[in-house]
């Protein structure tokens, strides 16, 4: 019976050095795992608050009419608000398509993640258009382009597809709407 008893406790004893093992390697992966989160949220870029009104200066209006044109005979696209007036992001980036004439825009991950998109199974289109984007390719599509768009440190891609050209003016405030709702939502 003793030699049962000892053979029992053995089992045991390796039993309890395998579940020690284990928590181990679980412990590893949270440490790991926050780490990286602490990164990537270290990276988190915030966004100025405006700077104060001086005292006894006149404001000026924010948006310039659309009457206006600006140089090289383009209009600005109008002042519309993005962020405050949207219910969710979706009604962000609808927002933003009406500012620029947009027939469609979608933020994915590098990899082709959907990330948002105004309509729905825009999933295989953003992993085919991602994938074209990583090896460099151009748009096999007319009337789309590929805008980059950092958020928390990782680059995410803007699929646009308007019916007419974008300027680079365009281009950048389709980039810098675009960080703003992401940085507004996510």
């Amino acid at each position: 019976m003793t030699a049962e008893f000892e053979s029992i406790a053995e089992l045991l004893l390796v039993i309890l050095a395998i579940t020690c093992i284990v928590q181990v390697i679980f412990v590893g992966l949270l440490l790991w795992y926050v780490k990286r989160m602490s990164d990537s949220l270290g990276g988190v870029r915030a966004v100025p608050p405006p700077p104060a009104p001086v005292e006894g200066a006149v404001e000026k209006p924010e948006a310039i009419p659309v009457e206006k044109a600006v140089p090289g005979g383009e209009t600005p696209p109008p002042a519309v608000e993005l962020l405050e007036e949207s219910p969710d992001i979706q009604g962000s980036i609808h927002r933003l398509c009406e500012k620029y004439h947009l027939s469609d825009l979608i933020i994915t991950t590098l990899d082709g993640l959907v990330v948002v998109s105004l309509y729905p199974g825009s999933s295989e289109e953003a992993a085919r258009f991602s994938d074209l984007y990583r090896r460099r390719k151009k748009p096999d599509s007319p009337g789309v382009t590929f805008l980059e768009i950092a958020h928390r440190g990782e680059t995410m891609l803007a699929i646009i597809r308007a019916d007419h050209p974008l300027s680079p003016e365009q281009l950048k405030g389709i980039g810098e709407d675009g960080w703003k709702i992401l940085n507004w939502w996510l």
